[in-house]
């Protein structure tokens, strides 16, 4: 149960935090979070919702950017792109050298810098960019030379910002309804009542919020995900085979 205490306590120190962050605007004007993740993001707009509270906005550079930064600000006031404490650094190197997300990650957890300070990591040919917190930018700017063997230049002259490209790996197949232990067995490959073991056990997440019920039924577009097994989006409904069975594609976050 360690997993589902550390769920509802992360939670709680977020919901904390968000209303932390409406009485400090309220006093300043505007108040800027760290880089939230997916989930986080989702919980923060839950509770400002809960809270009919709506002078707020995310931003994370990229478009459809998956962390990003929360700003909270009072009526009458409306925070720019440029106001966020993020800055873009761009990193060149040979294109002949293919570096990874992890490489630039683990790159910059090396020098002991939090996650949270760190945004989404784009890549393309020769180059990257990433969003990061302004109190971090200097640092890293002077401090990483390399990847590993490969050497990189960084820069926080931004230029034109990179498309970023969420690769998906496509699976479909049929399932006896869309209980969530159901599309999770064909996802995973596994039997059903593995998977109702898997969600009882440590929970799944849909449309980042925990579930632990293997009845909860999915739609179209559910994001699914299990620690360690992957995240999953439900992409499309297809039809019903002649026994019944309902065909379904499913995309695997790559």
């Amino acid at each position: 149960m360690s997993d589902n205490i550390s769920a509802a306590d992360e939670s709680k120190r977020l919901v904390s935090r968000i209303n932390d962050m409406i009485r400090l605007a309220e006093k300043r004007g505007s108040v800027y979070s760290s880089f939230l993740n997916a989930r986080e993001c989702v919980l923060a707009e839950a509770e400002l919702k809960r809270l009919m509270y709506d002078n707020y906005c995310f931003y994370g550079l990229f478009e459809n950017a998956e962390r990003k930064m929360l700003c909270v600000f009072k009526e009458y006031y409306q925070p720019e792109n440029s106001d966020f404490p993020m800055t873009c650094l761009t990193f060149s190197y040979r294109k002949e050298n293919k570096l990874t997300h992890r490489d630039f990650l683990g790159a910059i957890m090396a020098l002991q810098i939090k996650r949270e300070t760190v945004g989404d990591i784009v890549i393309g040919d020769g180059t990257a960019q990433i969003a990061v917190s302004d109190s971090v930018g200097n640092v890293i700017k002077s401090d990483i030379r390399k990847m590993g063997s490969v050497g990189v230049k960084v820069s926080d002259e931004c230029g034109t910002v990179l498309k970023k490209v969420q690769e998906f790996k496509e699976i479909k197949g049929t399932v006896a309804s869309l209980r969530l232990d159901g599309v999770l067995s064909l996802a995973l490959n596994m039997s059903r009542s593995r998977t109702a073991g898997i969600i009882k056990g440590i929970g799944a997440e849909v449309n980042y919020f925990l579930k632990y019920d293997s009845s909860f039924n999915l739609s179209q577009g559910d994001i699914i995900s299990v620690k360690g097994f992957g995240k999953y989006r439900l992409e499309e409904i297809s039809g019903i085979t002649k026994k019944g069975r309902i065909h379904i594609t499913l995309c695997k976050y790559c």
